[in-house]
């Protein structure tokens, strides 16, 4: 097994295929018939005398995260916008959000006429960090959006000290930590509002969908009518034939509200959510021994007062100089091959990302100016820069295998490592 699969030789693993995701079972697909044969697949529709599904959800998810409110909505991308316009952010605002993110955050911001301004990370946890959400700041910021990232949660103590003091709202983007927790807490419910996403690929899937989660009534008042074109529920129960959405009309909204099917799913897969979780500690640990061992590599680590993490995309640290000077996307590709697996390095800074290209839209215009720019994406942000070329990721439902599965992640490390002069 010298020679590299990726150059045409034998890989470290070739007989056995990784662990599917999602996962699902006859119960799933129960679950999902039940609300098909309702005839009832959006909560727009009169009800059948039962609460929606995505309402049912709504309480569900609100209780695991120990709070006392939730609103659902259709994707993760809209429960960061139904968030920030909770919070009246608007023109001429300014939000800080982590460069090293997906493009989401910043998209929400410019939707709200705001304008996103990107500050640097954590070298080794590509997570905002509290001085850098400091030197973010300006008399215009009107929000702080915080992402949990990865495998790791971010210093919410040190960023929640810095958004007190300076009286703006946290907003934690937890699409990549549910079921995290901080201190005791769920990881979502610290700042002013938190939002999850439950794509295909998240810990908690429903193929679309997301979640706003807040212990603010007012807020949440604001943001059932921000997803349901101005409507929220009624105080009462439905009976049968009745909308279970009332016209309310104390804030312009728009339509985000996730479908009864995405539901359907979401209340068969959340049960399963902390069993997997453990499972997938189990194998990480094993994985930990193993670069323990393998010496120049370890986990992104996870600040102390994190008692549990969310294993979204797994990420291993390697040291400078460990392949030498082949670039990680690279590398990633080698130890993918020796896999059969999608081993990747982080996505680049948004800074420099070409997702973000607000000037290809013409509502955008006054927003991302020369000056708004500047002020969006002048900073540096050689933290990111780091983090993105000294981190491997893989999806988490490799680790809901078994402990042969970690062993292989690090043959394939120490191959790729001994061989990489090869590349």
């Amino acid at each position: 097994m010298s020679r590299l699969a990726v150059l045409g030789g034998t890989p470290v693993r070739h007989d056995r295929a990784w662990p599917r995701w999602p996962q699902h079972d006859a119960a799933t697909e129960q679950e999902v018939v039940a609300a098909i044969r309702s005839g009832r697949w959006a909560i727009s529709w009169p009800s059948d005398g039962a609460k929606a599904r995505e309402r049912r959800f709504a309480e569900e998810w609100a209780r695991y995260n120990d709070v006392p409110y939730c609103v659902s909505v259709d994707h993760g991308s809209s429960a960061l916008l139904v968030a920030l316009e909770a919070l009246d952010v608007g023109p001429g605002d300014e939000v800080v959000v982590p460069a090293m993110t997906w493009v989401a955050p910043v998209t929400a911001v410019l939707r709200c006429g705001a304008l996103p301004v990107l500050v640097d990370v954590d070298p080794r946890t590509g997570c905002a960090t509290a001085e850098s959400v400091r030197a973010g700041l300006s008399e215009r910021t009107k929000a702080v959006i915080v992402v949990h990232l990865g495998a790791t949660v971010a210093d919410l103590d040190g960023i929640l000290a810095v958004t007190e003091q300076a009286g703006v709202p946290l907003v934690e983007d937890c699409a990549q930590a549910h079921g995290a927790r901080w201190r005791g807490r769920a990881v979502g419910a610290l700042g002013a509002v938190g939002v999850f996403s439950f794509q295909n690929g998240k810990v908690l899937a429903g193929g679309e969908g997301g979640a706003v989660i807040t212990k603010d009534v007012e807020l949440y008042r604001r943001a059932q009518q921000l997803r349901a074109d101005s409507r929220r529920y009624p105080d009462e129960e439905v009976p049968a034939g009745v909308m279970e959405l009332i016209e309310a009309g104390e804030v312009m909204g728009a339509n985000y509200c996730m479908s009864e099917l995405s539901a359907a799913v979401l209340l068969d897969q959340l049960p399963r959510l902390d069993a997997q979780h453990r499972h997938r500690e189990k194998v990480a640990a094993e994985l930990e021994r193993g670069l323990a061992e393998l010496g120049g590599f370890e986990p992104i680590p996870v600040p102390p007062q994190a008692e549990r993490r969310s294993i979204y995309e797994y990420g291993i640290l390697f040291e400078e100089g460990t392949f030498g000077a082949v670039p990680a996307t690279r590398v990633a590709e080698a130890v993918s091959a020796e896999l059969g697996l999608a081993v990747y390095p982080p996505d680049a800074p948004l800074n420099r990302s070409l997702m973000l290209r607000p000037h290809t839209k013409r509502r955008f215009a006054e927003i991302w100016t020369a000056e708004g720019r500047a002020r969006a994406v002048g900073r540096d942000y050689s933290g990111a820069e780091k983090f993105a070329e000294s981190a491997l990721l893989f999806h988490h439902g490799a680790l809901l295998g078994d402990p042969a599965d970690a062993a292989d992640v690090v043959a394939a490390l120490a191959k790729v490592r001994d061989h990489h002069a090869e590349l």
